[in-house]
């Protein structure tokens, strides 16, 4: 009954695909709503420069009545009126999604169809009817293409209307002014669409830099919180747990010594200063020699070798990563000036590797190689690299070792250990050239 109250977690069924990491990667819900706003906001501009496009076109026709003097004033009130209502198209956004759009389309196709039917379709005004079949599904979008396919279906009706029921020409202009209006409608028909298109295009194109931008951003910001090949494996909705075992891998635990006091007697931003250089200068050393940074606790670093990419060498690569490491922290100091010691534990084994949790989820590796490499830490010279008995074996034909002796180790007993000191010098070739006998002389 427990179970069934407000609030209580469902269970995930076994073989159901997983709701934790994959939801919290492809939550899509605010990328929706945001991508639907964006693309509404976009829609509204192209709007805009059509309205403010029709508004010239109603002039334009005015002015060449004017200055023709084929004032007709039924056409030119039909004009006035419609650029009036084009002109107000850009300030009905706030009052709804459609009615700008049904407003400037409605009063298109009225304007066009009285100016069909008081001047006859010689004027070619029904070639807007075919603007505005172009224009209705850029200004609704594809979230309203019913609608958008209605309007223009009743742009066709329209052209196919006027072009049965109304003459080429009414006699209500010359011919001359008829073939002048016929021109100008066909120029800035034309001009309407491609200004338009090439607006929408543009700015579409625009708004997938931004987006392409943003991925870009989130691929970058889930890089930096996993590795790219389980990022990838992440991604894929069909996982259900991303788990790997690894029979060789090398783990590497390294601590400040005496962080608590450093902490408490530093400034907190003198403090992350601090922490920010010693660990990025850290994170350095780990792509240069191709390593996994696993975390980061408080002034605990762990880093793992051979996962998830095996490799063969992943031993002798975190022996030397660990020296490196505490050379560069020897070069630093503290808030204070004081040089900043540190301890550090490898160890190595097969170990577990997987993502776990639903929030801030993580990469993380178990198994005795981790607790033998945190043990190895802990229980270390201040200063020195501490390795057991397995690691000595790997490196002692390469590295130098000082053998430290058995210590109690918590959880596994009497173990023996050694400290890493550096890597063995390779001798330079030399060549050795034979000195040919000298000839006796007679």
């Amino acid at each position: 009954m427990a179970a069934k109250k407000r609030g209580a977690p469902r269970k995930r069924s076994e073989g159901s695909p997983r709701h934790d990491c994959v939801t919290v990667v492809r939550e899509q819900t605010r990328e929706f709503d945001q991508h639907y706003a964006r693309s509404a906001a976009r829609r509204g501009r192209l709007l805009s420069i059509a309205a403010w496009l029709a508004v010239m076109v109603s002039v334009s026709f005015v002015l060449m009545q004017f200055l023709t003097d084929a004032w007709i004033w039924p056409l030119s009130w039909i004009n006035i009126a419609a650029a009036v209502v084009f002109a107000i198209v850009p300030m009905l956004h706030r009052f709804g999604e459609l009615v700008a759009p049904l407003t400037f389309i409605g009063a298109a196709y009225v304007a066009v169809f009285a100016s069909c039917w008081s001047i006859g379709t010689g004027s070619g005004a029904q070639f807007f009817f075919l603007v505005g079949a172009c224009l209705v599904v850029l200004v609704l979008g594809i979230e309203h293409i019913v609608l958008a396919s209605g309007l223009a279906a009743l742009a066709t009706v329209l052209i196919i209307a006027v072009e049965f029921l109304v003459p080429r020409n009414t006699g209500m202009q010359p011919a001359w002014a008829q073939s002048a209006g016929f021109v100008v409608t066909t120029v800035s028909a034309c001009v309407v669409v491609v200004v338009s298109v090439w607006f929408a295009l543009w700015d579409t194109a625009r708004a997938e830099a931004i987006m392409e931008a943003q991925y870009d951003r989130s691929e970058a910001l889930l890089a930096n919180m996993l590795p790219a090949s389980i990022a990838e494996r992440l991604k894929h909705p069909e996982r259900d747990v991303i788990a790997d075992k690894y029979d060789e891998a090398s783990v590497l635990f390294a601590d400040i010594v005496g962080f608590t006091e450093r902490a408490s007697s530093a400034a907190p931003a003198d403090l992350v200063r601090f922490l920010d250089r010693l660990y990025s200068a850290f994170d350095a050393l780990v792509d240069k020699h191709g390593l996994e940074k696993i975390k980061v606790s408080g002034d605990c670093y762990m880093v793992v070798s051979g996962v998830p990419r095996p490799r063969p060498d992943h031993v002798q690569a975190l022996a030397d990563f660990a020296l490196d490491m505490v050379g560069v922290a020897a070069g630093l100091a503290d808030p204070q000036g004081c040089p900043v010691p540190l301890r550090v534990g490898l160890a190595t084994g097969p170990v577990v590797a997987g993502v776990v949790g639903s929030r801030r989820f993580f990469y993380d590796v178990w198994g005795d190689a981790v607790n033998v490499a945190s043990r190895m830490e802990s229980t270390d010279s201040v200063g020195k690299i501490q390795v057991p008995d397995e690691v000595y074996q790997r490196l002692k034909d390469d590295f130098v070792l000082q053998e430290r002796g058995h210590i109690n180790v918590k959880g596994k007993g009497v173990m023996r250990t050694w400290y890493l000191i550096g890597r063995k010098a390779v001798p330079e070739p030399t060549d050795v050239l034979a000195e040919e006998p000298s000839a006796a002389s007679v």
